[in-house]
């Protein structure tokens, strides 16, 4: 081809290059602008269609209430480029349906055009499909999606979703459900049972339904996501569950989030690397739940617990000598505001741990009342006098019940190296005297470093 000039006298070279190349540049190019090279000529309107390998509707419509010149302009768009879906290779398909409450937009219509949208992404043998639909009570989604070969990576955010009974997802590795809400939840229970190559799973503030037990079975699974942060309001839980049971021997990676439930059934998760564990206590009984809870994750490396004790009661209650966690190695430990820690629980946890080597302590302290150790221990924890080698305080308020911990560990810790305090916000003290009161307490390891940044 020719060059081209252009009016103002300026050379179009880009018009001159291969389409290989073209097609090269066009997919480096956000959305938005692929759709605006659309409208050059019919030469750009036939290689976008050669390298467009991601369409995502947060990148292509405007923020504004209602639809402009360019939003339609990417609808047609999107129309032109599905219209042929076996003639094309589309990777990721993002679509919300915020645009439908647009003025001027029929709901119906609409709906029915992000179906067909669907499918078409899907007919393109699509990997990735992210759904956001958030103005529509209920909406039923493709069957065919529930049977797509080529899909990877399924998430699904917010609405009222139906799933079919029905399905087979058999390369499907990554699932993700946002604010959901399942009316028929044995339906996606199934899904997940089916799912061969699972991967990852993430239940991110979802809403059950007529189900007593949330039970989870997958034997490929290695990550699993469970927030229900959002799912309980004061002493009220906003489920319909109360037992959960977790199937999933190859398991690496656990996040729970939530009011602890009556009974919790978890296989041994032999493969279990690290856990996030953040529990609401609301009453006394669920101290016995929580502890149940602990003890389906022994075999966890590294831990992250995060405690809010409404009851205030769990920091005063002696810890089941059946609690072992011999393959932990690093331990996160964290309160909420206004939640008394203990000093004494805090080491009696310590027991459990025989070979840990790190410890991290995110202590938040609202109340002077509360004390550090309500009792001294009588038997120093293995892992301080044999494994610990670093310990860091978060936060460091300078009251003499951190004082007192902090002195405890100094003082049995054989061979620990390095204890990092961050955060120091004395209340009566100046910083640098607690500096200087923190450097003067004793240490049984002479390697110990203290580092106060």
């Amino acid at each position: 081809m020719g060059e081209q000039v252009e009016s103002s006298g300026v050379l179009d070279r880009v018009s001159s290059l291969p389409d290989h190349i073209l097609c090269r540049i066009l997919s480096l190019l956000p959305i938005k602008d692929i759709v605006r090279t659309s409208i050059i000529s019919l030469r750009w309107r036939h290689l976008y269609a050669s390298s467009v390998s991601i369409i995502d509707f947060n990148d292509g419509l405007s923020c504004q209430p209602v639809l402009t010149e360019n939003d339609n302009n990417f609808l047609n768009f999107v129309d032109r480029f599905l219209s042929n879906p076996k003639q094309l290779s589309l990777e990721c398909f993002r679509v919300n349906d915020y645009w439908v409450r647009k003025h001027g937009i029929p709901r119906d219509e609409s709906y029915l055009r992000l179906n067909g949208w669907i499918c078409a992404a899907l007919w393109c043998g699509v990997k990735e499909i992210d759904i956001e639909f958030g103005f529509l009570d209920v909406f039923t989604l493709p069957t065919l999606m529930f049977n797509c070969h080529s899909m990877v990576t399924l998430t699904l955010n917010e609405g009222d979703m139906k799933v079919p009974s029905n399905t087979c997802l058999p390369n499907l590795k990554t699932i993700h459900f946002g604010c959901c809400t399942f009316w028929d939840s044995c339906s996606v229970l199934r899904l997940i049972s089916n799912c061969h190559v699972l991967e990852n799973l993430e239940f991110i503030c979802c809403d059950f339904f007529y189900i007593s037990e949330l039970n989870i079975r997958n034997l490929s699974l290695k990550w699993l996501v469970l927030d229900f942060a959002a799912m309980y309001v004061g002493s009220q839980s906003h489920r319909d569950f109360n037992v959960i049971g977790i199937d999933t021997p190859n398991l690496v990676y656990f996040k729970y989030v939530d009011a602890t439930v009556e009974g919790y059934t978890l296989s041994d998760m032999k493969s279990l690397e690290k856990a996030d564990i953040e529990i609401t206590l609301l009453n006394s009984v669920d101290y016995e739940r929580a502890t149940n809870l602990l003890k389906g994750i022994f075999n966890v490396q590294c831990l992250c617990l995060t405690i809010e004790d409404c009851s205030k009661t769990f920091f005063l209650t002696p810890l089941e000598p059946v609690l072992e966690f011999n393959n932990l190695v690093d331990l996160v430990i964290r309160n909420f505001d206004n939640d008394d820690w203990e000093g004494t629980w805090i080491v009696e946890y310590l027991h459990c741990t025989p070979n840990l080597k790190t410890l991290t302590l995110e202590l938040v302290m609202e109340r002077t009342s509360a004390e550090g150790f309500r009792s001294l221990p009588t038997t120093v924890p293995l892992c301080l006098l044999f494994h610990i080698k670093e310990i860091e305080i978060i936060y460091f308020d300078g009251e003499e019940n951190m004082f007192e911990m902090i002195s405890y560990f100094l003082k049995h810790a054989s061979v620990l190296e390095k204890l990092v305090i961050e955060n120091i916000g004395p209340r009566e003290k100046e910083k640098s005297t607690v500096i200087e009161e923190v450097l003067s307490l004793p240490k049984k390891s002479k390697k110990c470093v203290i580092v106060t940044p």
